[in-house]
């Protein structure tokens, strides 16, 4: 099968690689997937290990990746079932989460589940992690309920797109969403009741409260979060700021770890667990017309690395898909 690895820390444009391997046999509990498209996500850009370098033994292996693999999201159909598996038959269509995604094949275990009937594989493939990232966000360590504000800062890409929605479909009283003046209307148009333009207002010196705030950005300190907190308001990271060269965001997440032992307000600091509940939850809210993937461009396999390399200069709408077969 043809799959996208890197077998050494670089740029995408000098270390991804288009290569045959041969295809998985899935275990016991695993699914086999024919995969037709996958999307990118920021992680996929940090485990090239370029943006930084004290990152690299996170990932795994600091001289090089211990694995080739890279890829998180897919959707396809499912070829071949371990005789432990009883909710997914060969010939379903599904989605999931699975390092190694891209590529013509993958075995997926703990997340795979059958994709929504009202999406595209391309647009299935551009749900899983972003979205499941936004609904654990929210419900898990934001501990939202009916009825409370929510803010949502970097509400235009994959998590953020999704977090605006998926707020709203849990009942939140009011949504902000905050974005640059291009995605503005986009950003309106997925349900946000109130849109801010970064570019001209600073949403950390409103009057407003907020008693959870999503932030993907992570481009505001603790100490302009909390004076927009409500008291027990929560603020919940949700992405990965860009940091420098050689800690990436780890400087930045670590300062916060520290403050965020202190105080009634609360920061929470989480990594999505990808699982087959939570993507039945997001197939019943897509299928009920209340979420929806919002997909910016769609790339061949042989082009992954432009699109691992884009989504590293950011300003991404929504998600970056890569059509497999």
């Amino acid at each position: 099968m043809q799959a996208i690895v890197r077998k050494r820390w670089g740029k995408p444009s000098d270390v991804v690689e288009l290569v045959e391997l041969a295809k998985p046999e899935p275990a016991d509990d695993e699914v086999l997937v024919r995969v037709h498209a996958s999307s990118i996500n920021r992680g996929d850009y940090y485990a090239l290990g370029s943006a930084a370098v004290l990152m690299r033994p996170m990932i795994g292996g600091f001289l090089r990746p211990k694995s080739p693999r890279i890829g998180g999201d897919f959707a396809g159909v499912a070829e071949a079932v371990g005789k432990d598996v009883d909710d997914v038959v060969p010939g379903d269509e599904v989605f999931g989460a699975r390092t190694g995604a891209l590529a013509e094949y993958v075995s997926a275990k703990t997340a795979v589940a059958r994709k929504p009937a009202n999406l595209s594989f391309e647009e299935a493939a551009a749900v899983p992690v972003a979205a499941l990232t936004a609904l654990q966000a929210l419900r898990d360590h934001g501990r939202m309920q009916p009825g409370q504000r929510v803010l949502v800062n970097g509400a235009s890409g994959g998590v953020g797109t999704f977090a605006v929605q998926i707020a709203k479909a849990l009942g939140a009283g009011h949504v902000t969403a905050v974005c640059s003046t291009r995605n503005v209307e986009r950003v309106r148009g997925l349900g946000a009741d109130r849109v801010v333009d970064y570019t001209r207002d600073d949403y950390t010196t409103d009057r407003e409260r907020y008693d959870v705030i999503v932030d993907v950005a992570g481009n505001r300190s603790w100490r302009r979060n909390r004076r927009v907190l409500a008291p027990g308001g929560r603020l919940v990271l949700a992405g990965l700021p860009a940091g420098n060269r050689l800690t990436g965001p780890l400087a930045r997440l670590a300062r916060l770890w520290l403050v965020s032992r202190f105080g009634k307000q609360a920061i929470v600091l989480f990594v999505c667990k990808p699982n087959r509940g939570d993507l039945a939850v997001l197939r019943e809210l897509i299928e009920d017309g209340k979420v929806q993937p919002l997909v910016d461009r769609v790339y061949p396999l042989g082009q992954a690395a432009d699109a691992i390399a884009t989504m590293g200069e950011g300003h991404v709408q929504g998600k970056l898909v890569v059509r497999i077969g």
